[in-house]
């Protein structure tokens, strides 16, 4: 009767080691029934419709509590003119909310603290089936679910590369205050920021969309986002006086897209190479 237990133990957890991190054994933790709803209704707008840099893969179920499905696989956000290099494999929600936060945050930042736009960011991580940070026994990581990326650098039009691990402290201030921009403006967009001076995060700005609470409002920002002096752009934006014609240079402050909208928008170019043709032409061109 004892060994036919300890055959039936042994068999047990061979099982659950064949799962994989498909069940935790510490915590059984289950796939919650939001993430589903979110990713239906992200995909239900049929975003990225007709762009070939964004192309929906066969659903990843392999792995039981990990996995996607609807997985986007991403080479490029804003109709192509950001690249992301490794492509990502993540999910709607994600790849929305990634765009959105370039859009607004990201190349407003670079053009007012660099001279230049963004072209393409450098990945770490987008979907991997992991708990959180590879600790045996930790809850499932985000990236299990497609619901995270981790950046790594920021690639900008005049050839410069912004990374993480080399700028954050040894870049030069505008480079460092460019990174402080973003992770600032990040905890507007995502639920979870991590980066340099959090665990394991020097290189890195981990963005994920995980609900701290039921109604998915709680934020979890480390370290705590501290918000640079705010720049004045050498060219870009321009808020123009309808009277006079002249055109004043907009002070940008992280966090405020609404300094980058002045009524007379036919100033701001809209496409990345319009921008490119005008960097380093004196303000008011």
């Amino acid at each position: 009767m004892s060994r036919r237990v300890v055959y039936l133990a042994v068999s047990a957890l061979v099982l659950l080691s064949l799962g994989g991190c498909a069940l935790n054994i510490f915590n059984f933790q289950r796939r919650e029934p939001w993430r589903a709803q979110a990713e239906n209704a992200c995909m239900a707008t049929r975003p990225f419709r007709g762009d070939d840099n964004v192309i929906q893969a066969r659903s990843i179920t392999e792995q039981r509590v990990c996995g996607l499905e609807k997985p986007l696989i991403v080479t490029a956000l804003i109709d192509g003119q950001v690249r992301i290099s490794p492509r990502s494999t993540i999910d709607c929600p994600m790849a929305m909310t990634l765009e959105a936060w370039l859009t607004n945050a990201v190349m407003p930042a670079a053009l007012a603290r660099l001279g230049s736009p963004v072209v393409g960011i450098r990945q770490m991580g987008g979907y991997n089936c992991r708990p959180i940070q590879n600790r045996a026994g930790a809850e499932l990581s985000e990236h299990s679910f497609g619901n995270a990326i981790d950046v790594a650098a920021f690639e900008l039009a005049d050839g410069r590369t912004v990374s993480v691990l080399d700028d954050w402290y040894a870049g030069t201030p505008a480079e460092r205050d460019f990174l402080r921009d973003v992770h600032y403006t990040s905890c507007q967009y995502f639920t979870t920021v991590l980066g340099p001076g959090y665990e394991n995060h020097e290189d890195h700005f981990h963005l994920d969309l995980a609900r701290h609470n039921e109604a998915g409002t709680t934020r979890y920002c480390r370290p705590t986002p501290v918000m640079p002096a705010p720049a004045v752009p050498t060219f870009l934006p321009l808020l123009v006086d309808a009277g006079t014609g002249n055109a004043t240079p907009l002070a940008y402050a992280p966090g405020d897209p609404a300094a980058f909208s002045p009524a007379n928008a036919a100033i701001l170019p809209l496409d990345i190479g319009t921008l490119i043709e005008r960097l380093g032409q004196p303000a008011g061109q």
